[in-house]
């Protein structure tokens, strides 16, 4: 039996080096998807910067497989075998970046940690859903890139290793060697000098490539050329710390206070506009009767920062010491030792986002989640509306029970609606509201610039569950009505965040700070709750405080354990602060170019602040407004140190 070919190790490290060139280019290729039309139109500069960047970029990524297969040629593998695993490493490696100019194309960020929590934290798989399409057309790309790397490898790598008269070729690499290190030196360099001389146009197009390496010569440029630094703006709000100290001080509850019981019900991804007559019937009706907050924030963009800041009444730059320390909320904690009946009712998994680690922690004995499974519903879109039908179901049988009971102790209840997150569930059958609408979310095709055509039946599938959603707020509603206990309970209605359809050039949530993203609808009804409409700006981070004072906590102990303002007492303006996954931002009220959003990276050596106006367009004065809400940002750096050790 022959035995398969073997290359020597100078040979095989040739052959190597001609499929990292060639996949360099080839991923270059794939990154335009990175670049869309942000880079063009900024000047000759930040253009130029952009395509060096590109190709340093993905030039980075592939040292990595790049050194594996080396590895691989040292230990002697034969070419075959080595053909095979070097078509698998680099159609993996390309099948990456495109993973990634799909996520970036949709929202804007790239392949980062929270993406990697979604892919590896268990419960995750509600939050995401693919269609059979999404997934074939994936699979039958993947196998004809690996046809093609395999075939390169066979017909161009190792024939032309082999050829008597590659000491040509042997200098071709080297020249391209020698061209990809020039284009590297010459893009770091130009973000040396864009960061130098704070030039956003170019320094901010960084953040359209993943991982990339920032090159800074401020050190240099204040030693050795005594250039005067002192003034350029930084900001590190992590502070020095990672431990916890929260609370400062637990609140002081007047034990002769009064005892409401406490509904929340939360609506995943309700933005502000659903309050309607056409989406939300019978909301709509309700609010007459309530308070209805017109300038709400989420305290964050996703799920985690959204429902952490009702709960915690902390900025999300507390999320991850919280979650490391397992610490509970005041808000929890101070209910227990009231008495209060605690329950919290999920269709998805309170285990993504970590919840049971945070929110619930003190009680993860009275959640009740993964309802899906008391169905055994086939399909996730099922799943999904079971799940949302046993929430109802579980908190209208707790209501006719508490209806008998002989001793009522007040209850706090936490539900979560899931039907208008990702996938937009409602049931078919029972009828559509808003037309066309789509058969699934097509990600890819959202991915590549959409046009109106595209998007409508997307975002009439989000307004159809948002409808269907409404039924199940009203039949909890009713519930309560029916126990008789609606008149003594404080009911609170809300977004985990918003949703955007491309109003802003994005999809979804988790990409921007712009209104559609963090803009949710907030009802609120019950005793000390006056009826009308408030219009001063209102946080998520006001909805703890607030649901302690009205039993009677102490205002002045507020700061000690919380950031946020009572609901019921807004201040006039504010500057709102809103999270993400490593970045925290700031809405500042106002018209035309005195408002606008400071977006802050949580981590200062990430990136500069940058400014945008409310319609997530760069601030036309970008830097006049940093330095005039400079005060706003070092009271946000302080706050987000308060309670760290």
């Amino acid at each position: 039996m022959r035995k398969p070919a073997r290359l020597d190790f100078g040979s095989a490290l040739r052959a190597l080096a001609w499929s990292y060139f060639t996949n360099v280019a080839a991923g270059s290729l794939v990154g335009l998807g990175w670049l869309g039309s942000a880079a063009w139109g900024r000047g000759f500069a930040p253009a130029l910067f952009a395509l060096g960047a590109l190709v340093s970029t993905v030039a980075l990524l592939a040292i990595a497989p790049f050194l594996g297969l080396a590895l691989l040629a040292v230990l002697g593998w034969s070419a075959r075998a080595l053909g095979w695993i070097t078509a698998f490493v680099w159609t993996l490696f390309l099948a990456a970046l495109y993973a990634d100019t799909v996520i970036y194309g949709l929202f804007r960020y790239h392949f980062n940690g929270m993406v990697w929590n979604v892919m590896t934290t268990p419960g995750a798989e509600d939050a995401v859903i693919l269609s059979a399409g999404t997934l074939w057309t994936v699979a039958i790309g993947g196998l004809f890139v690996l046809a093609l790397e395999r075939w390169a490898w066979a017909r161009f790598f190792v024939q032309d290793v082999r050829r008597s008269t590659f000491s040509r070729r042997r200098r071709s690499l080297k020249w391209a060697a020698g061209a990809l290190l020039g284009v590297v030196v010459l893009e770091k360099a130009t973000f040396a000098w864009a960061d130098l001389h704070r030039e956003r146009e170019v320094t901010a197009l960084a953040g359209l490539f993943p991982m990339y390496q920032r090159f800074t010569v401020e050190k240099l440029a204040g030693k050795v050329f005594g250039m005067d630094l002192a003034a350029r703006p930084e900001v590190d709000v992590t502070g020095g710390g990672i431990l916890l100290e929260y609370p400062l001080e637990a609140p002081r509850v007047d034990p002769k206070g009064p005892r409401p019981n406490v509904l929340l019900i939360v609506v995943d991804s309700l933005r502000a506009d659903m309050l309607a007559e056409a989406t939300m019937p019978r909301l709509t009706e309700f609010a007459q009767r309530a308070r209805v907050f017109e300038d709400h924030l989420s305290g964050g963009n996703a799920t985690r920062y959204g429902v952490f800041s009702i709960v915690y009444g902390l900025h999300g730059a507390y999320w991850k010491p919280v979650l490391e320390e397992h610490a509970p909320p005041v808000l929890v904690t101070t209910l227990a030792g009231l008495g209060y009946d605690l329950r919290v009712l999920s269709g998805p998994s309170q285990n993504y986002p970590e919840f049971r680690s945070t929110c619930w922690v003190t009680i993860e004995d009275k959640v009740e989640d993964k309802l899906v499974l008391v169905h055994g519903a086939k399909d996730k879109i099922a799943a999904k509306l079971d799940g949302d039908r046993e929430v109802v179901a579980r908190f209208s049988a707790w209501m006719e029970a508490r209806k008998e009971a002989a001793t009522k102790p007040p209850f706090f209840a936490f539900a979560l609606l899931d039907a208008p997150h990702g996938s937009y569930a409602w049931p078919r059958d029972e009828g559509t509201w808003f037309e066309p609408v789509a058969e699934s979310v097509d990600y890819l095709q959202l991915a590549r610039s959409p046009t109106e055509a595209e998007i409508a039946p997307v975002r009439n599938m989000f307004a159809n569950a948002v409808r269907w959603s409404d039924a199940n707020v009203a039949a909890m509603l009713g519930a309560l009505e029916r126990s008789g206990e609606l008149a003594n309970t404080l009911v609170i209605v809300t977004g985990d965040h918003g949703e955007e359809f491309f109003e802003h050039g994005f999809f979804g949530h988790t990409s921007n700070f712009a209104a559609e993203q963090t803009r949710v609808t907030f009802v609120m009804s019950g005793p000390g709750v006056s009826v009308g409409r408030e219009t001063r700006p209102t946080s998520h981070l006001d909805v703890a405080p607030t649901i302690l004072e009205l039993l009677g906590a102490d205002p002045a102990q507020r700061e000690r354990w919380c950031t946020g303002e009572n609901l019921l007492a807004p201040l006039e303006h504010r500057a709102r602060a809103i999270a993400s996954w490593d970045e925290l931002a700031l809405r500042i009220d106002g018209d035309g170019a005195s408002g606008g959003i400071l977006r802050i990276p949580i981590e200062g050596h990430k990136g500069l602040i940058e400014a945008y106006d409310a319609q997530w367009n760069r601030h036309s004065d970008e830097d006049s407004f940093v330095r005039a809400h400079a005060p706003d940002v070092a009271r946000l750096a302080l706050e987000c140190r308060r309670f760290l050790r």
